[in-house]
């Protein structure tokens, strides 16, 4: 039977160990959220861009499925 102070310093590591994975885990989440904010920019530049380019009459359109539709 474990004591008292050994329950205590076992669910203390553990908790010390998933508060640290957490931590890096949101550190991580906000930096891809980030580089998200980043490309969205160039994505709407882009996405006008195409729009007058399919106005044309010598540009054939090719839709491609993107992953989200998918």
């Amino acid at each position: 039977m474990a004591t008292p102070q050994e329950l205590y310093d076992e669910i203390k590591n553990r908790y010390d160990l998933n508060t640290a994975k957490a931590q890096m885990l949101q550190k991580e989440i906000d930096q891809k959220v980030q580089e998200k904010n980043q490309l969205m920019q160039p994505i709407i530049e882009d996405q006008g861009a195409l729009k007058q380019f399919e106005k044309l009459d010598d540009v054939v359109i090719e839709r491609i499925e993107s992953l989200e539709s998918k």
